[in-house]
């Protein structure tokens, strides 16, 4: 028996802090304050980040069961401080609430100016759009200005991993199971706290899941004020079964599946507090539940197959095949390039209407097209849509939930040739070895075999449920309903061609 204990200490700190205005220190506070979520208000914040020290003890064992090596019980649990982009710390730097002029407006928001076109830019650009959108084009003093901040507690992120394991060894074999459990301790959570705790609900959110915040901001000082944080919420586990044997006669195999879960509140995939708060699909951006990680592969089953044979002394042949194959990649429906909820989000969650419901959504009108189209003609191609997904099926009378949706599995298998020629028994350390690589040689036996399927990442992996909000003032209202219009979004995930098809590689070695 033995044990491998461990301990790491981690310390950051900034040579100088990031500087708060004089319009942070004296923002207003929202008369609403955790209405529907929490945070450190912006006069609180003191800029006093990091500074402090994390300690992350460990502790390893190894146990020989009965003495010989065929039956090991080894495993450990510690606690693991990692790192963020440094990126992010630099914006608190440079957006600090009067160094960078910024203009945030809805085209369904009560301040906006019907008639004016952001894509109409001119000799300044967009400015003529802003300007005649009451806002300040040349001081940054008056004019709205984005702030990003680090909470006063903020640490690096902290993860708590247990794994236990059994390896067991006889007569050639080699068996064994390994399950491993992380715990977060601390991780990631982005905010837009510039936004009214003051929501509304519509009609279908009977249990007020998905708020609708107002229009307009906190401090209209402000247009945008993101606050990174902490949270405790996630965790993630696997579970893995090996098998492996080798034969007297050259051949040898090897098997294992995983299964495994993973669960977080965000990603942190983004280069930006600002993007990877508009880019987190949640019911409330600002207080985002606890949902499949992007990292989440359930299934994954690897296999090896290898065979060695000499057939004499000069002549040496090597054969391997490999497969992996895993369940798809996870991916999020709902709106694309847009949001319901009256906030900067470039993503949103839907909700799914029950049959009789979808009808409620539309109001008639024109399609795409230009041509007239009615709500009921709208409603019976949202319903087939529906109907025809077995994931948005399960999700009627229901909001989609991130990540829950999945491509179908990748699957592929590479093929190793080698053949190995020694012509010096003088010098048998020098040999020629031709060697031949099938990559994603399930392609070349059928064209419809190895294709990688991908959802992109423009918009965090978010597949579109047709549905488009309309412009009808007034309808944000309590127990309202909003009109969409709808368009078959087709698949929502794609196929990468040049991953998806074989490659052949000749090769040629010489070893001395």
């Amino acid at each position: 028996f033995r044990l491998t204990p461990g301990l790491r200490a981690d310390y950051t700190d900034l040579p100088a802090k990031p500087e708060l205005s004089d319009k942070t220190r004296n923002a207003f506070e929202d008369p609403y304050f955790n209405t529907t979520y929490s945070y450190t208000p912006l006069d609180k914040i003191n800029g006093k980040i990091f500074g402090r020290p994390q300690l992350s003890p460990r502790l390893g064992f190894r146990y020989d069961v009965l003495g010989n090596g065929r039956l090991i019980v080894r495993g450990g649990t510690g606690l693991f401080t990692g790192r963020i982009p440094f990126a992010w710390l630099g914006y608190a730097f440079y957006n600090n609430g009067n160094t960078y002029g910024s203009f945030d407006q809805k085209a369904d928001s009560k301040a906006f100016i019907p008639g004016t076109d952001p894509m109409k830019v001119g000799r300044n650009g967009i400015s003529d759009f802003i300007g005649q959108n009451s806002g300040v084009l040349n001081n940054p003093h008056v004019g709205q200005t984005q702030v990003d901040l680090v909470n006063n507690h903020f640490v690096m992120p902290k993860v708590m991993r247990t794994s236990v394991a059994l390896d067991y060894n006889v007569d050639s074999w080699k068996l064994g199971i390994e399950g491993m459990y992380t715990k977060t301790i601390r991780d990631l959570l982005f905010q837009q706290v510039n936004t009214i705790d003051n929501p509304t609900y519509y009609g279908y959110d009977a249990g007020h899941q998905q708020p609708i915040f107002p229009s307009g901001g906190v401090d209209p000082r402000f247009s945008n004020a993101y606050e990174l944080s902490n949270t405790g919420k996630g965790y993630r586990y696997s579970l893995t079964a090996t098998a492996g044997k080798t034969f007297p006669v050259g051949l040898g195999f090897t098997a294992a599946y995983t299964y495994g879960e993973s669960k977080d509140i965000s990603n942190g995939i983004r280069n930006s507090m600002e993007s990877n708060w508009q880019l987190n699909q949640a019911l409330n951006p600002n207080n985002p539940g606890l949902a499949y990680s992007n990292f989440d592969i359930r299934h994954r089953i690897v296999a090896t197959v290898n065979y060695r044979k000499a057939w004499n002394a000069a002549w040496v042949s090597s054969f391997s095949l490999f497969l992996n194959a895993q369940s798809g990649s996870p991916f999020t429906y709902g709106f694309v390039n847009n949001s319901i909820q009256g906030t900067g989000q470039q993503v949103s969650l839907a909700y799914i209407p029950k049959t009789e419901e979808a009808v409620r959504f539309f109001q008639d009108g024109t399609g795409p097209s230009g041509a007239p189209v009615t709500a009921a003609a709208q409603a019976a191609g949202l319903n087939a849509f529906i109907d025809g997904n077995d994931y948005l099926r399960s999700r009627r009378g229901q909001f989609t939930e991130r990540n829950a949706a999945h491509t179908p599995w990748n699957t592929q298998a590479d093929f190793h040739f080698s053949q190995e020629f020694h012509y010096s028994k003088q010098h048998p350390a020098q040999f020629i070895t031709l060697t031949l690589d099938i990559m994603n040689v399930t392609n070349l036996v059928d064209k419809n075999w190895g294709r990688a399927y991908f959802v992109p990442n423009t918009y965090n992996g978010t597949a579109s449920v047709g549905l488009t909000p309309s412009l009808f003032p007034g309808r944000q209202t309590e127990g309202s309903y909003p009109v969409y219009t709808f368009q078959n979004p087709g698949k929502p995930y794609s196929i990468d061609y040049m991953n998806s098809r074989y490659q052949l590689q000749l090769g040629l070695r010489y070893s001395f």
